[in-house]
């Protein structure tokens, strides 16, 4: 199946540029805006920096085409100057071109723009939940279904969480599969954060005579999605495929809520089998669906010389990241 670009014709905002994301990252004690206008909403949080501030709209700002985004930034620059911003980091969920971009900044103030670093993933991986269960489970991968339907006899049971204090296993699950190397687990207050509000769930498999949960899986739910943001199981009892079992679940659960979309939140489009991130992107296209694409990250420039300087400490502090990362090892 060939990839989708995210809808354009109607303005659909990500979870991301949600007035329930903006009072979660008040919680996390940021600085926030959230600006709406008739074809726009543009959210985000103000980041300090020593060298100054920047302004990013994580997944956004939410609009239906270039025109639309020259509006969400017009609405936006005021707020940049006002916070001196060095520039506006935009993710908008359709895909524009560069060149569309770039025309846009210019109209804005013969600003120049910048491809930069995706921050979130530019490509995902979404499964369209029907009215019908059968049709929903018809493009998951048959013997997921079939441990799904029979994980009770193997002594699993599953349960849903909204309590902070389940949030410590969960997180000894994340950083067994992120000492693969596979990615970064979170820290364990933000994860709190995110089950104490209203979006988040959290999903546990148990097994008969384990103190301890043997896979997880955090979701948020947002208007007709349900989003799949982290997911984990112990290596040891792999035999028992109970991260698949969970992800059937929390599909299922999505699809009897009456949610249209079940979001696995990045994937890669690298065929490279080396690529960190291949094996749990085929892995998420064994439950079916479909690739949707991105614009992906790109910085509006405001402040040239001081944009400059930042982008060069930003080398600096990475390459001593990773040589802390390798003395470590």
């Amino acid at each position: 199946m060939k990839p989708q670009q995210a809808k354009s014709t109607s303005l659909n905002p990500h979870f991301l540029q949600s007035e329930t994301w903006e009072q979660y990252q008040k919680l996390e004690g940021h600085e926030t805006f959230y600006l709406k206008g008739d074809d726009f909403i543009a959210s985000g949080i103000i980041t300090k920096t020593k060298l100054g501030n920047y302004l990013y709209c994580a997944y956004g700002p939410a609009v239906t085409d270039a025109k639309s985004l020259q509006h969400a930034l017009e609405a936006i620059m005021p707020l940049a100057k006002e916070k001196n911003a060095l520039f506006i980091r935009i993710e908008p969920t359709i895909v524009l071109k560069e060149e569309q971009i770039a025309k846009v900044a210019q109209k804005l103030g013969n600003y120049s723009i910048k491809k930069t670093h995706d921050l979130d993933p530019a490509n995902t991986w979404i499964v369209d939940l029907y009215d019908d269960l059968d049709q929903t489970l018809a493009g998951i991968e048959k013997d997921k279904v079939r441990v799904w339907r029979n994980y009770a006899k193997k002594g699993i049971t599953i349960r849903t969480t909204k309590n902070p204090d389940d949030i410590p296993a969960f997180i000894k699950l994340l950083k067994s599969v992120a000492n693969q190397g596979n990615y970064v687990a979170q820290e364990e207050n933000h994860l709190k954060n995110q089950l104490r509000s209203d979006f988040g769930t959290l999903y546990l498999a148990e097994l008969e005579g384990q103190d301890e949960p043997i896979a997880g899986v955090l979701v948020f739910d947002y208007d007709d999605t349900r989003y799949a943001m982290h997911a984990a199981a112990a290596y040891e009892h792999r035999r028992l495929k109970a991260g698949a079992i969970l992800q059937v679940e929390t599909i299922v659960d999505a699809q009897k809520a009456g949610r249209h979309n079940y979001d696995f939140w990045g994937i890669t489009t690298s065929e490279d089998p080396k690529h960190p991130w291949y094996g749990f992107t085929q892995y998420k296209k064994t439950f079916g669906g479909h690739q949707v694409d991105y614009t992906g990250t790109y910085d509006i420039i405001l402040s040239p010389t001081k944009y400059k300087a930042y982008t060069a400490l930003r080398k600096v502090n990475r390459a001593k990241r990773l040589l802390v990362s390798k003395h470590k090892k």
